[in-house]
């Protein structure tokens, strides 16, 4: 997933209201070390950012795919959208299992005590969270790919993926590991690690309101984390389109195959949408767990 296509509580802290600069510093310092959310909480949420971004941004899902297999360039609604449903369900299940694991990742480390964690636990969790998401959502993003190629309907081309067996279902597993590691690290870690740093920074300017912050955070960290996780995002997305191995076999074959075609550049294909949808989740991620789950899951209720 791009699911290509990234962009929370247990991931991403709650950014503190806004109010003078010496109370402000305190809430951001007290909004550090507030408790984990409820695993049921942190799945809620992360469903709802997994759907509302298929929902807005799958378009630029296809068109990243369409780009790394060779298909044309079409804004034809029906071919953009083709996918939807195992698209939405995949990142919505994905994003899920990402937060879960994340915030159980982060109880494990605190062993249950309020404290904030340090840059690097907050990284490394999300990126074992976005790892184990990544084996979770393999299949359905498998579906997904073979629907955008091929067309047919979500039940047909499930079955036919099913029928070839665990060789089949679970092609390109890796590289989803690998790209949902690298990108749930960085929503989940560094993105909040940067937000939070540019507002005790930059109180006045950058860090003056919470999406002032949260979007100077996109915009640094979106671009850093999707130029590092596309080469596995592009591997697993030739391999997956090609379950019959016609062309495609295993990882190293597939990027020699595809450097020697058209040079290295090639592991890159379609970043540019990519790029657009991720700088937009990481914003839209955190912006949803900031916002709304103190909304839907008020603070007495949600330790």
């Amino acid at each position: 997933m791009d699911c290509s296509s990234q962009m929370p509580s247990p991931l991403i802290q709650i950014a503190p209201p806004l109010s003078a600069a010496p109370s402000k510093s305190n809430k951001l310092r007290a909004s550090m070390a507030a408790p984990e959310p409820s695993p049921l909480i942190t799945m809620v949420m992360g469903a709802i950012c997994g759907t509302a971004d298929t929902t807005l941004l799958q378009s630029t899902n296809y068109l990243k795919c369409a780009k790394q297999q060779g298909l044309p360039f079409t804004l034809r609604p029906s071919v953009l959208y083709r996918g939807y449903v195992v698209n939405t369900m995949s990142n919505s299940v994905c994003v899920m299992s990402q937060f879960l694991f994340n915030g159980l990742a982060r109880r494990a480390i605190t062993f249950g005590e309020t404290r904030p964690l340090t840059n690097m636990e907050k990284v490394g969790c999300g990126v074992f969270a976005g790892a184990l998401a990544g084996i979770v959502c393999s299949p359905m993003e498998l579906v997904m790919i073979q629907q955008q190629r091929f067309g047919g309907g979500l039940i047909p081309t499930a079955l036919a993926m099913c029928k070839g067996g665990p060789s089949v279902l679970m092609r390109g597993t890796l590289g989803m590991s690998a790209r949902e590691g690298i990108y749930a690290g960085g929503f989940l870690g560094l993105m909040p690690v940067v937000r939070e740093r540019v507002q005790h920074d930059f109180p006045d300017t950058l860090g003056k309101s919470a999406d002032t912050a949260r979007l100077t955070a996109a915009v640094t960290t979106g671009p850093l984390c999707t130029f590092l996780s596309h080469p596995p995002d592009t591997l697993k997305t030739l391999m997956q389109g090609d379950v019959g191995r016609q062309k495609y076999e295993g990882y190293m074959q597939t990027a020699k195959l595809r450097v020697g075609e058209a040079g290295l550049k090639e592991l890159w294909s379609g970043m540019s949408w990519r790029l657009g949808r991720q700088a937009c989740c990481v914003f839209l991620f955190d912006k949803i767990n900031s916002d709304l789950t103190p909304l839907l899951f008020p603070p007495t209720h949600a330790a």
